[in-house]
């Protein structure tokens, strides 16, 4: 993890973001959940800055049962679904017995 410990709570300085959370929970009707649009912020933010080493790398530790599917969930979202499709058509490829393919082609 790049040496950095986290706990359960991130902060960060928010300045011009936190007064208009605030205007916002103020005229909203209802108010607003601003712990929850951080999080949601934030995962946002975790998946837009993976590139697809990334995302192959995640979903490689996570087959791996080295991180929690939550973990992945978060990083990853749907394409957990996308990524687990392709690995098992690859691996019925994969054992499929290719010896009739070229048995029919040398009849021809």
């Amino acid at each position: 993890m790049s040496g950095s410990s986290y706990d359960t709570t991130i902060q960060f300085r928010a300045g011009s973001e936190k007064e208009a959370a605030e205007l916002l929970d103020e005229v909203h009707i209802g108010g607003i959940n601003v712990s929850e649009l951080a999080r949601t912020g934030l995962v946002e933010m975790l998946r837009r800055s993976l590139d697809e080493r990334d995302e192959i790398a995640i979903y490689e530790r996570y087959s791996r049962d080295e991180i929690d599917e939550d973990v992945a969930q978060v990083l990853l979202g749907e394409k957990i679904d996308r990524m687990d499709a392709e690995r098992d058509a690859f691996e019925s490829a994969m054992e499929r017995d290719t010896s009739t393919f070229l048995a029919e082609s040398d009849g021809e």
